[in-house]
């Protein structure tokens, strides 16, 4: 049995579910931030830096390359995709093996 509470009791049982479904998906990005070791000052240095922004411009391929080949107009609409028939991003992650 799952039990979650709230303060605000004009929320319903399924808006109380997806706030907590976000706050994980919160608490997942914390812990893989820290198992990147983005979270002090090291992340700062020029090499890494230059490290993340060839990783941040390979993905912005990736996905430019996947909303073209899955004929869709936007990044809204391809998260939209990716949240109706893969899950969400954990659903991504899967297929990329990053989880």
């Amino acid at each position: 049995m799952k039990c979650l509470y709230t303060t605000d009791l004009s929320l319903s049982e399924e808006e109380i579910e997806e706030a907590w479904r976000m706050r994980w998906e919160i608490e997942e990005l914390h812990r893989d931030v820290k198992a990147l070791g983005l979270e002090d000052s090291s992340f700062w240095r020029r090499e890494r830096l230059q490290g993340y922004l060839a990783i941040f411009t390979i993905m912005t391929n990736v996905v430019r390359e996947l909303i073209g080949a899955l004929n869709l107009r936007s990044v809204e609409a391809f998260l939209r995709f990716v949240e109706r028939h893969l899950g969400g991003p954990p659903g991504l992650m899967k297929i990329f093996k990053l989880r």
